[in-house]
């Protein structure tokens, strides 16, 4: 299956705003991509694989969750159109993954082996500065996402994930965000009942 020029531009577009690659650069990274289309409920990566890859989400939904040894599912993060993603402690350290990467929608995504980016990053030192940014940037999202949950009550946490993901409430159930928010579905229902909201 070929990427379509929707999702080449897509790509490009988030590339190039994250930092900005001269055309040859562009057309080596784009190369190492291959478009992979993966069924509602199918894992990217499961708990205790050694993860080989890193991936663009051109259209759909994923997640990133924990399972405890209840069996309880912990939702860590959500990637929508336009993000990239990647096991980053399974990939580096070469050790099983702690987490696992599923689809919540079909979704079509770019797919590249890491070690065949790990290849360019020698060819094209610009690619170095690539990763580095979009480390930062999970990074930054990583603190903040931990300051909300110790410093931010229920429903300020709540109102914090519709405002960073605008429109995700209407594709998932309500389940799923409230386990991102570390709270039950019933305390979600209350806190939305006294937001006016559903």
């Amino acid at each position: 299956m070929l990427p379509t020029e929707m999702d080449i531009k897509q790509f490009r577009q988030v590339v190039n705003f994250v930092t900005p690659l001269e055309e040859a650069v562009m057309d080596d990274f784009q190369a190492i991509f291959r478009l992979q289309l993966v069924e509602k409920g199918e894992n990217f990566i499961s708990e205790g694989e050694i993860a080989g890859h890193v991936a663009f989400v051109c259209n759909g939904l994923l997640r990133s969750y924990y399972i405890s040894p209840k069996g309880e599912e912990f939702n860590k993060h959500f990637f929508l159109e336009g993000t990239f993603l990647a096991p980053l402690t399974s990939l580096v350290l070469k050790i099983p993954s702690p987490l696992y990467i599923g689809t919540l929608e079909t979704t079509r995504i770019l797919i590249a082996e890491f070690a065949d980016l790990e290849s360019l990053y020698d060819k094209h030192l610009i690619l170095n500065k690539l990763a580095r940014k979009l480390t930062e940037f999970a990074w930054i999202g990583k603190e903040k996402r931990e300051t909300q949950l110790i410093m931010l009550s229920a429903t300020d946490r709540y109102q914090a994930f519709l405002e960073e993901y605008p429109g995700l409430e209407s594709r998932i159930p309500q389940y799923h965000i409230a386990s991102y928010l570390g709270i039950t579905p019933v305390q979600l229902s209350r806190i939305r009942a006294s937001l006016n909201i559903g």
